[in-house]
C-alpha cells in the first residue's frame, strides 16, 4: 500500500492490485453487516429500482456482534438508548453504507491508482474507520495494551516469525487479521495526515 498524499482536487495514494481488491472484499462485507448489499445500494441513476427498493421489505440485519460496535447505543439509559436508537439508526446505518460503497466502488474499479476527491474524503475516514473497528471487535482490540500487542505481532508476522510455525485454522485467520488491521490502521492514519498537514501537489 502506498500512503496517502495530497494533490490538487483531493488526495491520492494505491497499492497492489490484490490489496486493493482484499480491501473492497471487507468493505463489501461489511455493508453485509449492516443488513445491504454493495450491487444495490445506489439507484441513484435508475428511479424505477430506486422505487422498488424503497418499498421492499426490510431485510433483516445481521446480529454480528460488530454492530454493538458500529452502531452503539447513544445513552446508558436503555430506555432513553432504545428511544434514540428508533429515531436515528436508519439514518446512521444508511449513511455507513452509502460511505462503504463508495469506498468499496472506488478500490474495485481501480487499476491501482486510488483518487479521492476532497469531497468525498469525510466518507473514506468514516468507512475507513468502521473497517478497522470490525476488525478490532474481530481481534477482541478493546484497550491500547491489546492494540499495541496486535501491533507488535502483526510487525513479526510480516518479518516472517511465525512463518515455519505449526499453527491452528483459527491462529492462521487471527494472524492474518493482525496483518490487514495493522495495515488499514496505517492507510487510515496515513489518511488523516494527508488531511491535516499535507499541502496539494502538481
Amino acid at each position: 500500500m502506498f500512503s496517502f498524499k495530497r494533490v490538487r482536487g483531493g488526495v491520492r495514494s494505491g497499492g497492489e492490485l490484490f490489496e486493493l481488491e482484499l480491501i473492497a472484499s471487507l468493505m463489501r462485507d461489511v455493508v453485509s453487516i449492516l443488513g445491504d448489499d454493495v450491487a444495490v445500494v445506489d439507484m441513484s441513476d435508475d428511479p424505477l429500482a430506486a422505487l422498488e427498493k424503497e418499498l421492499a421489505p426490510i431485510a433483516e440485519p445481521s446480529f454480528d456482534p460488530v454492530l454493538d460496535r458500529l452502531l452503539p447505543d447513544m445513552s446508558e439509559d436503555p430506555e432513553e438508548a432504545r428511544e434514540l436508537r428508533e429515531l436515528t439508526e436508519s439514518g446512521i446505518r444508511s449513511t455507513k453504507v452509502s460511505d462503504l460503497t463508495l469506498v468499496y466502488r472506488t478500490l474495485a474499479n481501480s487499476a491501482g491508482e486510488v483518487f479521492v476527491p476532497e469531497a468525498d474524503i469525510p466518507a473514506w475516514l468514516s468507512a475507513l474507520n468502521d473497517l478497522r473497528l470490525v476488525l478490532g471487535t474481530r481481534l477482541d482490540i478493546d484497550d491500547a495494551e491489546r492494540a499495541d500487542d496486535v501491533a507488535v505481532k502483526a510487525g513479526k508476522i510480516a518479518d516472517g516469525e511465525y512463518s515455519d510455525a505449526a499453527l491452528t485454522e483459527d491462529e492462521e485467520v487471527e494472524n492474518q487479521l493482525m496483518l490487514v488491521y495493522s495495515m488499514m490502521s496505517w492507510w487510515q492514519d496515513s489518511l488523516l495526515d494527508a488531511v491535516r498537514f499535507g499541502r496539494p501537489r502538481g
